[in-house]
Formats: structure tokens, C-alpha cells, sequence
């Protein structure tokens, strides 16, 4: 599952509408197998924030990133986008995540 640069909704009164959830990852958990991945990009560092706070207390999903590199760099298997390219010309850094599907419940 791909979820990449969605908006970030930088206001605090529109974080309710943000898509990484805990019900979309709730939603997510049902339908995505064991080992399934779950990739997530951003552009923006409070919602890069908020995917790794929302999605490493999710008890279905675990981050696989050993090393920064494993997050500062598209891996070569993600498909590039129109908004990573806006992203770099504008001079922000992504973040790539990679978490898992653990053994359901």
C-alpha cells in the first residue's frame, strides 16, 4: 500500500482530516496480509512527525528503517511523483517510511 505526499493539512483545527489515521490504519490492518508494506512519503516535516508517531503506535504495523538512509532515500522499487519533484525544487527534503504488517491479531 502507497500513501505518497499526502496533504498535510499543516493546520491544527484540520489534523482531524489528515488520511494517516489511526481509522485508516485500523482500516488498513483488516485488509493488508502478514509482511504486506505499507509506504509512506512526505514532504513535510510536522506530518512526517505524525506518520511516524500515529503509525509506530499502531499495534498492527513496525517500521523497518535500520538506518537514516533506509528513510532519507526513495528506494528504487517506489515510483517517483510530480509532488517528490515540486518537493526538491522547492528544497524540501522527503522522507520515505516502510513499515510492515505484523501477524494478525
Amino acid at each position: 500500500m502507497f500513501i505518497l505526499f499526502p496533504d498535510p493539512w499543516p493546520k491544527l483545527r484540520h489534523h482531524k482530516r489528515r488520511l494517516v489515521s489511526p481509522a485508516t490504519l485500523d482500516r488498513l490492518a483488516v485488509v493488508m496480509q502478514l509482511g504486506a508494506e505499507l509506504r509512506l512519503a512526505t514532504d513535510d516535516p510536522g506530518y512526517l512527525a505524525w506518520m511516524l508517531e500515529h503509525v509506530t503506535a499502531h499495534p498492527a504495523f513496525i517500521w523497518l528503517a535500520r538506518t537514516p538512509a533506509d528513510w532519507r532515500q526513495r528506494p528504487t522499487d517506489w515510483p517517483p511523483t510530480r509532488y517528490e519533484e515540486k518537493a526538491r525544487a522547492a528544497g524540501r527534503t522527503p522522507a520515505f517510511l516502510r513499515f510492515a504488517r505484523r501477524a494478525h491479531d
